[in-house]
């Protein structure tokens, strides 16, 4: 069914036979301790609550907006020492200036694999201006009664560039879904609470009015690295890497008042947010 690009790059893909890393409840544990360590070393009488005191309240306000729910929970980040599947590589200030290339400015991208034999990620705050009701009428996905069905669904989603490519040439990009509910047909959990897929059974409840389409980020294409290809450049000083809640990475990156790459140094602490500006 050609409808399973959706999750596929229609070649040979690291996607197949990945394992992501079995993080379990690992990373709000670690979160919290975090918080914990960093309160410790705050001095006496300073507010509590580390994440409370640098949460975006401009973005907040939107996502409370957008998704009541989903702005309910614990919204961190924090830097890792290695990079991890389910954990962020966010640009750092001077990756451009390394680079010559104005496309690394102010990446978050989320990793969907990492390990020796290389890194896969999506870039989360690149959004386009193609729908998915765009592919399907491109021709992008042609299946038997279920791209109707689909593009009923989500035809006003947004498709996000998940790696660098041109706007014109979205169309030829595998494109992957990520959302938060674990109990559709076909998904696959990335890390807790974040999964991949299952686009069909959302469709039908979508349709049926049990989820909101909203809820879903498509993004086309996506960023690769070879074996040791991101190590070497985290060492060049391309990267920071970090764990965060899944808010950050489930809600949409539509006319965010502030800028996602400046509110995930923000949360990251003073360290990072200076080394922004």
């Amino acid at each position: 069914m050609a409808l399973s690009r959706l999750s596929g790059d229609g070649g040979a893909s690291q996607d197949d036979d990945a394992v992501p890393l079995p993080l379990g409840d690992w990373r709000e544990f670690r979160a919290s301790l975090v918080d914990k360590e960093v309160a410790e070393s705050q001095p006496e009488g300073a507010p509590s609550g580390v994440w409370a005191s640098r949460i975006c309240q401009e973005n907040l306000h939107l996502l409370q907006q957008q998704d009541r729910k989903l702005a309910q929970e614990g919204i961190w980040a924090h830097a890792t020492q290695l990079p991890e599947t389910g954990g962020l590589v966010i640009s750092t200030h001077k990756v451009v200036g390394l680079t010559n290339d104005p496309r690394y400015w102010q990446l978050v991208i989320i990793l969907l694999e990492h390990g020796q034999r290389g890194s896969t990620g999506l870039i989360l705050n690149r959004p386009s201006s193609a729908t998915v009701g765009d592919l399907l009428g491109w021709g992008y996905l042609q299946t038997e009664g279920t791209a109707s069905k689909v593009q009923s669904a989500f035809q006003e989603n947004c498709v996000y560039l998940g790696g660098f490519y041109a706007p014109n040439v979205i169309a030829r990009q595998a494109v992957r879904v990520l959302h938060g509910h674990k109990h559709l047909n076909g998904c696959q959990e990335l890390v807790p609470g974040i999964y991949r897929g299952g686009e069909l059974a959302a469709a039908d409840e979508i349709l049926g009015g049990k989820l909101r389409a909203q809820d879903f980020r498509f993004f086309a294409g996506a960023v690769r690295w070879g074996p040791g290809q991101l190590q070497q450049e985290l060492a060049t000083g391309f990267w920071y890497t970090a764990a965060c809640s899944r808010s950050i990475v489930l809600k949409q990156c539509l006319q965010l008042p502030v800028p996602l790459w400046q509110e995930v140094l923000e949360l990251m602490g003073s360290e990072y947010s200076r080394r922004r500006r």
